[in-house]
């Protein structure tokens, strides 16, 4: 099978959780003897550049044409803060973008794939789809975010969380949909994100629509340390732990409330990720021993330090490889009730799920967890079991066997 991947932003530039499984995705297809050609934003200005890594597997970089470069392809950008009207021209021409569009038909019709696998679309726009379907390729899009909703990919302005596309991103989403020709499949990392899409009008025409889990990293531990919960054989503080961008969306505030009423014998609250600490602690009111700030740190060996993570987020989480990567490790987490995030934990088997935003439902969480081990040990071992499910061997026969699927499809029915 003969594979084009289309992604923004790979390689050095690609710094995100999306970009990082896309990358090892292609790098699985060409281990199964699939040919992959990845297309991706080259630096504006310069020429189209092709680099072949090996039989099986080559990049394309397209020059971005845009109002501006928002990913720092051009190492001569000078990044700054956008007007309103640039950002909006930015995301206008990201309706569709003709020029984009045409450059990678060009590029489609040189390499000649048997599918068009596309992840995230911002710099080049839906028309690739409209471009491959005219030269008889199948598509077969991935939904990483919320991107064709919400032009900031969130649903989120600021620390605000929408519930509902507000109403330039309602603008942008229904032009987008109107010009966007179908895939032949899609597949997301949990149902939600499909509900969601298709909730706001969204492949309701697409009736191939799968949900293939995330990957742990091909360098996460083979094994967990073993656990020793606190108790009155193992009297020290427990451990809670969050890890990611610290702010509102995230629900690190409510972390912070909830942290207020517990004490450094009962407790320690580690926060690693980016973000201002300062901020965070306005909302504190406790004893500062509790919190830990531990900044940008090493995500396996965090995890294996703490008992039971939180992830209060008030954000439409659409997968949360965080909550995913620490059950991988034996450790339950404290969830919030949006998006993904109880099916990350199946529900409360594998940890506990609380309402978004709710410090005194989170303290109360936290508390059940300091008098309870044995549960927490329950929970943990719940949480180890789903190991399998996240596996990048998984994951990729899934991605596999579906654009196979949509191959068969195609030749049984003579086209």
């Amino acid at each position: 099978m003969k594979v084009a991947t289309l992604t923004s932003v790979y390689g050095e530039h690609a710094v995100g959780g999306a970009e990082r499984s896309t990358a090892r995705m292609v790098a699985s297809l060409i281990d199964l003897g699939h040919t992959v050609d990845v297309i991706s934003l080259g630096a504006p200005g310069s020429n189209v550049r092709r680099v072949q890594h090996s039989p099986l597997g080559s990049t394309v970089d397209i020059p971005l044409k845009q109002f501006y470069d928002p990913y720092g392809l051009a190492a001569t950008e000078v990044q700054r803060t956008r007007s309103y009207i640039q950002r909006a021209a930015w995301h206008t021409l990201d309706i569709y973008n003709p020029w984009m569009t045409g450059q990678v038909k060009q590029q489609l019709a040189r390499l000649k794939p048997d599918v068009l696998f596309t992840h995230a679309l911002q710099g080049f726009s839906v028309g690739v789809w409209a471009a491959a379907k005219q030269l008889g390729i199948k598509v077969v899009h991935m939904i990483h975010d919320h991107a064709l909703i919400c032009p900031g990919t969130a649903m989120t302005r600021g620390s605000d969380v929408c519930d509902q596309p507000c109403r330039d991103c309602q603008v942008f989403s229904i032009a987008r949909r109107a010009l966007a020709a179908s895939p032949d499949a899609i597949v997301a990392p949990s149902q939600m994100v499909i509900d969601r899409h298709r909730k706001f009008g969204w492949f309701k025409e697409v009736s191939n629509q799968v949900v293939v889990a995330n990957a742990l990293p091909q360098d996460w531990p083979v094994k967990p340390k073993p656990k020793v919960w606190p108790g009155p054989s193992n009297p020290r503080p427990w451990v809670f732990g969050f890890l990611g961008r610290m702010d509102a969306s995230k629900g690190t505030d409510t972390l912070v409330r909830a942290a207020s009423g517990f004490t450094p014998k009962q407790c320690r609250v580690k926060l690693a990720g980016k973000g201002n600490m300062h901020e965070l602690l306005l909302d504190f009111q406790g004893n500062p021993d509790v919190l830990e700030f531990c900044g940008v740190v090493q995500a396996a060996s965090f995890l294996s330090e703490i008992d039971v993570l939180v992830t209060v987020s008030r954000a439409h989480e659409t997968f949360c490889n965080v909550v995913m990567e620490a059950a991988s490790l034996g450790v339950p987490s404290i969830v919030s009730d949006r998006g993904t995030l109880p099916e990350r934990v199946l529900y409360g088997d594998a940890g506990w799920v609380i309402p978004a935003g709710d410090a005194s439902a989170l303290s109360k969480a936290m508390t059940y967890c300091m008098q309870n081990p044995q549960v927490v040990a329950l929970k943990a071992e719940v949480a180890l079991k789903t190991r399998g499910d996240y596996s990048l061997k998984v994951q990729t026969e899934k991605i596999e066997n579906l654009l196979l699927q949509v191959l068969s499809a195609r030749a049984s029915r003579g086209l």
